[in-house]
């Protein structure tokens, strides 16, 4: 079914590559008029010119979600292009690996600015957006770390986004008078360019390390940003008018 979303307007936060581009692809591809945002500029502004190549509706804003001025000036840039706001995907997110014994309260903090601070600040400034014109769609993008854990390495990451998923409970249960809508899609572990170039760094080779070790996954391979994007999708579609705090697993069966 083409042009699911057609109409509505999207910010994509870390969609710069990976499986926020991917998620603004589609968007775009299904009617919506996107703003690519992340902190790799002339990626971003490439991903917006080929949507705009193709037909579609795309510009690109740089935003570092730990800032707060990064994440008002993100969705006043939405309400100044295309003069309204329907979809927010909080896809940005900090990962570092760092020992347990050698986390800091700054490497703590750095990823619950950028995993927790900065979707409720970009729900903050859209919900009023939404709320205007009569209702609204935010997704959140989860990992099934925050069900079977993520080592002790990851543990800021995990509790971050732990504290996102309560987040996003929360403004749906809140906000259902206002008919906007949030959800969370539950990520495994997925086949990304970014993913090819840390497996090369720690493996030698990227590609072939994860053709393998996807082989050993539940339904026998990875996944990829489409098919994380279509959930999104989905969820951010008249389809899903009624589905509010809901918890959507892409995850190919690595988490169930």
């Amino acid at each position: 079914m083409a042009g699911r979303v057609v109409g509505k307007v999207a910010v994509v936060t870390g969609s710069t590559g990976g499986l926020g581009e991917g998620i603004a692809r589609l968007l775009a591809a299904e009617g919506a008029a996107v703003v690519v945002s992340g902190r790799r500029d002339q990626d971003g502004e490439a991903i917006a010119s080929s949507i705009r190549g193709s037909g579609g509706r795309a510009v690109y804003r740089r935003a570092d979600v730990s800032r707060p001025d990064d994440c008002l000036a993100l969705i006043g840039a939405a309400e100044a292009e295309f003069g309204r706001l329907d979809i927010l995907v909080n896809n940005a997110a900090a990962l570092a690996h760092v020992p347990f014994d050698e986390l800091t309260v700054e490497n703590w903090d750095a990823t619950f600015a950028a995993n927790v601070t900065g979707p409720m600040l970009l729900a903050r400034a859209a919900v009023p957006l939404m709320r205007e014109q009569g209702g609204g769609s935010i997704v959140n993008i989860g990992t099934t770390m925050v069900y079977r854990g993520g080592g002790l390495d990851r543990i800021a990451y995990t509790a971050s986004k732990g504290a996102l998923q309560v987040m996003t409970r929360t403004l749906a249960s809140s906000l259902l008078k206002d008919r906007i809508r949030a959800n969370w899609v539950i990520v495994g572990w997925m086949a990304t360019p970014q993913e090819v170039e840390l497996r090369t760094r720690t493996h030698g080779d990227g590609e072939k390390y994860l053709q393998e070790s996807g082989e050993k996954r539940p339904m026998g391979r990875h996944e990829t940003p489409e098919d994380i994007a279509a959930g999104v999708l989905y969820l951010v579609s008249d389809e899903a008018s009624h589905v509010t705090g809901t918890e959507l697993n892409v995850s190919g069966g690595l988490y169930i």
